[in-house]
């Protein structure tokens, strides 16, 4: 299950340049996320570990960029964390894997009312999402070039209240599976459910497409979202965290 998840969260958020190194998929995005700038080594390697590591910083290095390996609870991954905490990778943000099943989710009409769906990316949408996010210019133009790359089916949510988009989400499905990103609410809108109310409407969507799952990410230490997800029927499945080496010129 694992791999596979990883597999779709890759293909839910495409880095701008993508290369295979025996066996780890290496993902650059200009520095945007270290989801989309990071080694992932979810299958074997074929060459010594250490050596593909060298490998991997020296093409990040020429990149300009931190070398970051997201690893995960796979079995193979713990040794390359322990290698890469003797070598002096700083462990970061470890984050939970959740799933529920969605098949035959309905949800009552009144959490459809002020809910606008489309399946492409729109400007409103994507200007709404930088503005609550406080995306600096720098990154703007990348994030918009790899959510105009997902090839994977797409579900943009917003929420419209007097003319104003208050909270966005995006549902990102493939594989019998859709996974929950960028749900994000207004500061000043915060603590009305919104981003509930934008989840199940992407939910149910995807279940009326035929897809029984659902997937998402959250912060380990995010205490209060893993109590809404919770809430919500997802479980925890695994857990990945990032070893990460700063770029110095």
């Amino acid at each position: 299950m694992i791999q596979k998840i990883e597999e779709l969260s890759m293909n839910a958020l495409p880095a701008l340049s993508t290369m295979l190194v025996n066996g780890w998929v290496l993902r650059f995005a200009n520095g945007y996320s270290k989801r989309a700038n990071s080694v992932n080594p979810i299958y074997p390697c074929s060459v010594e570990v250490e050596r593909n590591i060298e490998i991997c910083d020296g093409l990040f290095k020429r990149n300009n960029l931190d070398t970051v390996f997201k690893l995960t609870e796979m079995e193979d991954a713990y040794r390359i964390d322990e290698i890469l905490g003797e070598m002096g990778y700083s462990y970061e943000a470890k984050t939970n894997i959740m799933l529920k099943s969605i098949e035959k989710y309905s949800i009552k009409e009144e959490d459809k009312r002020d809910v606008i769906l489309y399946r492409e990316l729109r400007d409103d949408w994507f200007e709404a999402f930088v503005g609550m996010n406080k995306i600096g210019p720098q990154h703007g133009p990348t994030l918009q070039k790899m959510l105009k790359s997902i090839i994977p089916d797409t579900y943009y949510g917003c929420i419209v209240e007097n003319g104003k988009i208050t909270a966005v989400g995006l549902g990102v499905a493939e594989r019998g599976y859709v996974g929950m990103y960028d749900i994000c609410v207004a500061q000043e809108q915060r603590r009305r459910g919104l981003g509930t109310k934008i989840m199940k409407n992407l939910i149910h969507k995807a279940s009326e497409d035929g897809y029984t799952y659902s997937y998402l990410q959250v912060v380990d230490a995010n205490e209060a979202a893993k109590l809404l997800y919770d809430n919500l029927g997802y479980e925890k499945k695994y857990s990945y965290w990032y070893r990460v080496k700063k770029f110095h010129k």
